[in-house]
């Protein structure tokens, strides 16, 4: 019989790195690629230019469940369950809308391959919540 490797990251930990990931690409592409941008524009000799800083605090929400199922919160099951399927169901509305006429700019593209992240992510975390071999991870 082959021993565990301790070392290895169990499914709950995976989760919990993919959401830190998340909140960090959404903090870059949403406010601080934004403000460089500005930066870079003025540098160049062009004032003026308009931060598109896409006002979103889900990265708060995705830091405080990763917070919640790193350290197997009691609430972390409810919590990962109903963040997510709100998560899905405002992505998939926001695609509703956005495709119907998208705009291909950068912004625009970053927040589209954003919104994608989240989607797939928040369907996959979705799944693993009713497996019991995943709710017994998650508590530890």
């Amino acid at each position: 019989m082959r021993a565990v490797d301790e070392r290895k990251p169990d499914a709950v930990q995976i989760c919990v790195f993919a959401l830190v990931v998340m909140a960090t690409w959404t903090l870059v592409i949403k406010f601080l690629a934004p403000i460089l941008y500005v930066v870079a524009e003025e540098k160049a000799g062009n004032p003026g230019v308009a931060a598109p800083i896409m006002w979103d605090f889900w990265w708060v929400a995705h830091l405080w469940l990763a917070h919640l199922m790193w350290y197997r919160h009691r609430w972390a099951w409810w919590a990962a369950a109903l963040i997510s399927w709100v998560e899905v169901v405002i992505v998939v509305v926001k695609f509703f809308f956005y495709l119907r006429d998208p705009i291909w700019d950068l912004w625009h593209l970053l927040w589209f391959v954003n919104k994608v992240y989240v989607l797939v992510f928040f369907l996959i975390l979705s799944f693993l919540l009713i497996r019991p071999w995943f709710k017994r991870q998650l508590k530890g």
